[in-house]
C-alpha cells in the first residue's frame, strides 16, 4: 500500500545568511524530494522567507517540516495544502492576446506602455494556475508566478 501524495507549500522564515537556502535544500534532498517550485519572498532585517512547493505524504510533509525547525537558520515554517483557498498567488504574463476571462476572485492588471504589454493576475492560487492554463493555451508566456502565504 502506499501513501496518496498531496501538494504542499511550506513557508519557511529564514535568517537571511550564507547557507540558508542550501540547508533547506539538503532537507529535502536527503529524503528524496524534489521542488515543484521554490522562491524567495520578502527578505528585510536580516529576515526572508521562503516558499517551497513539493509532493509528498502527509507524513513526509511533517517529517521535512519538523527537520526544517531543527536548523539553525529556521526560525518558523508553515506547512499548507496547496489547494487551501487561502494561498494567494500573483503571475505576470506576456503575448496575451484579447480579453482576460479569468475565474471569480482573480483580479486582472494590464500594463502596455512604454515596451511589451504585461498582464498580471492577483488571487488564489489555484484560480490564477487555471487562468495560466487558459493563456497559455492562447499564446500567452508566464514570466512570473510567486505564490503568496495565507493571511
Amino acid at each position: 500500500m502506499t501513501a496518496v501524495s498531496t501538494r504542499w507549500f511550506a513557508f519557511v522564515e529564514v535568517d537571511d545568511r550564507a547557507g540558508a537556502s542550501s540547508a533547506l535544500a539538503g532537507v529535502f534532498s536527503e529524503r528524496g524530494v524534489s521542488f515543484a517550485s521554490i522562491s524567495t519572498l520578502d527578505v528585510h532585517d536580516g529576515r526572508g522567507t521562503v516558499c517551497v512547493e513539493f509532493t509528498a505524504s502527509e507524513r513526509l510533509a511533517h517529517v521535512l517540516v519538523r527537520t526544517l525547525e531543527r536548523l539553525a537558520v529556521v526560525r518558523a515554517v508553515v506547512l499548507i495544502r496547496a489547494d487551501d483557498a487561502g494561498v494567494g498567488a500573483v503571475a505576470v504574463l506576456t503575448g496575451v492576446v484579447g480579453d482576460v476571462e479569468a475565474g471569480p476572485g482573480v483580479t486582472v492588471h494590464s500594463h502596455a506602455e512604454g515596451g511589451a504589454p504585461i498582464t498580471m493576475l492577483a488571487g488564489p492560487v489555484t484560480d490564477v494556475r487555471a487562468a495560466m492554463a487558459d493563456l497559455r493555451g492562447r499564446g500567452a508566456v508566464v514570466e512570473a508566478l510567486t505564490v503568496l502565504p495565507p493571511r
